[in-house]
């Protein structure tokens, strides 16, 4: 008896936290994309496509491993601030000085990082927003102007 008490509370928990989740089409999504004998076009055209399947907007985020602001933009991504913010997003993370020559003189490139790109279907750069758009690099900072361009340049599905 205690057997099934123990499975049917573990089983009733277990049914809570997934119903409190987010669904993955919720979830953010980001993957880091490298520099490879493949153009950047046709790379981030299969991404597109996965983030199509997915039902996600993809965006394209410039940063790089010595950039403060990148860091501790990354550290939060945990932050139940940044999760709403990011909500429905997937992100495609381009690392500045490894596509450097890559995305030099393109629509893709970014004057300050952390950078989003907005794209199209197609994968042409729609809008940006920079580190600038916000002061002191904490959630409570960071999150309003993202999800407000994040929502702005939401796919429809």
């Amino acid at each position: 008896m205690k057997a099934y008490a123990v499975a049917a509370l573990a089983l009733g928990l277990a049914s809570n936290l997934f119903a409190e989740n987010p669904t993955e089409q919720e979830m953010p999504h980001a993957i880091d994309l490298a520099p490879s004998s493949q153009e950047f076009t046709a790379q981030l055209a299969q991404e597109i496509i996965k983030a199509k399947a997915l039902q996600l907007t993809p965006f394209i985020q410039v940063s790089a491993e010595w950039c403060g602001p990148c860091r501790r933009l990354h550290a939060s991504m945990d932050d139940p601030l940044m999760i709403d913010a990011f909500r429905g997003t997937y992100v495609i993370r381009l690392d500045a000085d490894k596509w450097r020559e890559a995305l030099k003189d393109t629509a893709y490139s970014a004057n300050g990082i952390p950078a989003f790109i907005a794209i199209d279907d197609t994968g042409k750069p729609v809008g940006m927003i920079d580190g600038g758009a916000w002061g002191k690099d904490i959630p409570q900072n960071m999150a309003p102007p993202l999800k407000k361009f994040f929502t702005k340049h939401q796919w429809a599905y």
